[in-house]
């Protein structure tokens, strides 16, 4: 009795210790499924943020319309830069290929914000744009009211929420949520020309906050576009100059998908940029594919050096056991029993590291998401998901086969152990 239990208290610390050394010397491929699980949950969250956005999503009938001469919305003008004229949309309007064409427009003035909050006010100037009330149809709370009256209703990016809040927590105020500052009367001051010169106006308006939004990515100011136009046409009424009043961008559906291409060439005869669907979707890919591409690089390189590591550290275990797989071999074990016990040992392994890795990946990943959206306010826009326990098998396969293959050659040394010079010891 005494004897089998030694025999078993053995064989369980004989084994004990092998695995022990084994899981430290693969210890290796957990930083490695870690990194495939993060970045599988961002390059998912930063798709679902790009795909979500109102004005990239287009569908299969949809176009975005653009100046010739620039390659992406500017709601800043910068110099050089051209837009699109009030007649050139109209005529994009009455092409009859086309259906449900809104527009976005900017003007050149300079806008001052000004708010006075806790007894304090504030003024900055900011960028606008104009935007028709079609574009946000449906995307924005009260969107109906979103048009030309008094007074001028505004629509704030919801990033400025945070940053005010900021600035509030420093000064030891409280902070407000975006139902608080919704109807939050403001002034607006549009001004062009240099101060002080006779060429210098301002025209005076009082606003207010009609609600808060992330589906325009712009630093800036949303107002009515026919607001910004009657602003304009006031200025040029009372000066004689003009205010720089375009529009920057444009979307309009096709009414047969089929005369995409001919559309587009009346539209690029008009000295116009156009981007469909399919151009949005092969450049996403494009980019998608710069980016896999250089997270495979990186996991090529993680995966070189620990397979480098676990190599070196199962050379190491086939020299300690030596006289172990030794005694097998003249027990009449077979080199293809002792090199495939090897490698399932080996992959066993890397199967316990790839469920620790992925567990590990999700927690940094929810740990992550709240400190950087605490840190960066921006970010909360961009909501960094776990993923499921959908890919817990493509992890546990990925550090499974890492393993085994690393221990393969390992393996067959411990197969051809010189029993001769094994035996001799």
């Amino acid at each position: 009795m005494n004897s089998a239990l030694y025999k078993i208290f053995f064989i369980i610390k004989d084994n004990l210790t092998n695995i022990l050394r084994s899981f430290i010397s693969s210890f290796g491929i957990l930083f490695l499924v870690i990194f495939f699980v993060v970045y599988l949950a961002v390059r998912d969250s930063v798709t679902i943020y790009i795909s979500g956005s109102l004005l990239d999503k287009l569908a299969s009938d949809e176009i975005k319309i653009l100046p010739g001469n620039v390659k992406t919305v500017e709601f800043v003008k910068k110099p050089g830069s051209k837009g699109m004229s009030y007649q050139t949309i109209n005529q994009i309007k009455k092409m009859p290929e086309l259906t449900a064409v809104t527009a976005i427009s900017r003007a050149s003035f300079n806008v001052r914000f000004k708010a006075e909050l806790l007894g304090r006010s504030k003024a900055m100037y900011v960028p606008v744009c104009g935007i028709e009330r079609e574009l946000i149809k449906g995307k924005v709370p009260g969107w109906k009211n979103f048009y030309n009256r008094k007074p001028v209703p505004v629509i704030i990016p919801r990033f400025s929420v945070d940053i005010m809040n900021n600035y509030l927590a420093m000064e030891d105020l409280p902070s407000f949520a975006e139902k608080d500052l919704t109807g939050f009367p403001v002034e607006l001051r549009f001004a062009s020309g240099k101060k002080n010169s006779p060429q210098y106006k301002e025209i005076d308006y009082n606003a207010i906050v009609h609600s808060f939004t992330d589906i325009i990515n712009f630093p800036g100011l949303i107002l009515p576009a026919d607001f910004l136009m009657e602003v304009s046409e006031q200025f040029r009424r009372e000066t004689g100059r003009s205010a720089g009043f375009e529009y920057i961008v444009a979307y309009a559906k096709i009414k047969d998908t089929g005369n995409l291409p001919s559309v587009v060439n009346i539209l690029k005869k008009m000295g116009l940029r156009v981007e469909s669907q399919k151009d949005i979707t092969e450049k996403a890919e494009k980019t998608l594919r710069l980016i896999d591409g250089m997270f495979y690089a990186i996991m090529g390189v993680f995966f070189f050096v620990s397979a480098i590591s676990i190599f070196n550290s199962y050379l190491t275990i086939v020299y300690i056991r030596s006289q172990k797989f030794s005694l097998k071999r003249v027990l009449g074990f077979s080199k293809l029993s002792i090199l495939l016990s090897f490698v399932f040992e080996a992959a066993f392994i890397g199967a316990m590291y790839g469920v620790a890795g992925y567990f590990c990946g999700n927690y940094l990943i929810s740990y992550a998401g709240e400190i950087l959206a605490k840190w960066v306010p921006v970010l909360k826009s961009i909501t960094i998901q776990a993923r499921g326990t959908d890919i817990l098998l493509m992890c546990v396969g990925l550090s499974s086969a890492v393993s085994a293959a690393s221990a393969f050659v390992p393996a067959i040394f411990a197969s051809n152990i010189n029993l001769f010079r094994a035996v001799r010891k």
